[in-house]
């Protein structure tokens, strides 16, 4: 609602006494209008509700007479002007944001700039009043108890160099636009749940300084030299192929991620996961790396198409050991026999016994899962 703001002072004379003329008649107009009043399109608001819980929406009916939320209202707020109302008053409309598509939505207690438009009221974002990226109540302003501030006072503004743009979110998240040591080259940084730096407990206004290593989880993306100890990630597992050189710092275009877990899953039908890299693909964990194929699934090393299977361990063994077993026997006989009919009948025991052995078992040694290809 527009309003008016004046910092003038009357100065009227009850003094004079006898007939008004045309001078005196100008001096009370002018004693009387305010000349230096600065007029206001846009005015200031507490919040007193705001709308994101469907329960707390006005219903409406459907054409066959349900009653649902109002969806229509979803992220308006209700709010009372500073300048214009008394303490008790409301503004009787629901006043939408100011943008579908940036939308900060307040708390309750948090005061909002709201302009008309066309006959509609619209909130801007929270005025920083505290300087304080976790809340801005006003002082004076009802609580909803719903964001508290004992659980969100360590979520701060990044810590940022000239030139930065930053989206800070008042429950942790945030993303930082920065650069390079050198104002050089483009660097983004994904926080989500900022660290418990203790410099923020000795200081209710300490910045939150991003450290790749103890935040919950970031996405870094840099370009060219990066030497910042905070930005250099150190691998949850060993690994022969990291870098020397990553250890110490980045100077390449670069994404790191980095998680307590993370998890790529392709959920389409015919969707796919590729792994691509010029160079080399290194995959390193300190208990166990697992590969797994579906019911009917394949796994092809070499190339995708790989049709010879590999050999499986223990159906290899087995194999082995009655191959071994049939050659002691004929071994044995062979040493110990001096009639030529007892060897050649220990000899046709063999042959039948290795036909059977190659019929029954020599197949089974194969993988039906594991493919790998041939030699070039």
């Amino acid at each position: 609602m527009a309003y008016r703001k004046s910092s003038f002072v009357y100065n009227r004379e009850i003094d004079k006494t006898g007939v008004t003329t045309y001078d005196d008649v100008y001096n009370i107009l002018q004693d009387n209008i305010d000349q230096l009043s600065e007029f206001y399109e846009i005015e200031p608001a507490v919040v007193t509700e705001v709308f994101l819980d469907p329960k707390s929406l006005p219903y409406t009916s459907t054409e066959s007479g349900e009653k649902i939320p109002d969806y229509s209202l979803y992220g308006t707020i209700k709010a009372r002007f500073i300048y214009s109302q008394g303490s008790k008053d409301e503004i009787a409309d629901f006043v939408k944001p100011l943008s579908s598509h940036m939308v900060v939505y307040p708390i309750v207690g948090e005061i909002v700039n709201i302009a008309s438009y066309g006959d509609e009221l619209y909130y801007y974002m929270p005025l920083n009043l505290r300087n304080s990226v976790n809340m801005n109540r006003a002082g004076y302003a009802r609580k909803d108890g719903v964001v508290k501030p004992g659980i969100t006072k360590f979520n701060r503004n990044f810590s940022s160099k000239k030139g930065d743009i930053n989206i800070n979110g008042r429950f942790g998240q945030g993303i930082k636009f920065s650069s390079n040591e050198d104002y050089r080259y483009p660097t983004i940084k994904i926080t989500n749940l900022q660290n418990n730096d203790e410099r923020k407990r000795a200081n209710s206004f300490f910045p939150h300084v991003q450290n790749i290593n103890l935040d919950g989880s970031t996405i870094m993306l840099s370009s060219g030299r990066i030497e910042n100890e905070n930005d250099i990630l150190i691998p949850a597992a060993p690994s022969s192929w990291w870098p020397d050189k990553w250890k110490t710092l980045i100077d390449e275009n670069v994404i790191v991620l980095n998680s307590d877990s993370l998890i790529f899953n392709s959920k389409g039908q015919n969707g796919d996961i590729h792994l691509i890299a010029n160079r080399n693909v290194a995959i390193a964990s300190n208990y166990s790396v697992t590969l797994e194929a579906g019911k009917n699934g394949v796994i092809n090393l070499g190339e995708a198409d790989a049709n010879n299977p590999v050999v499986k361990g223990f159906e290899m063994r087995d194999l082995l050991e009655k191959l071994f077993k049939m050659l002691v026997d004929f071994s044995n006989v062979a040493a110990t026999t001096t009639e030529l009919a007892d060897l050649n009948e220990a000899a046709l025991n063999l042959s039948e016994r290795l036909a059977m052995l190659e019929d029954n078992n020599l197949e089974d040694i194969f993988s039906e899962t594991v493919y790998i290809t041939d030699d070039n």
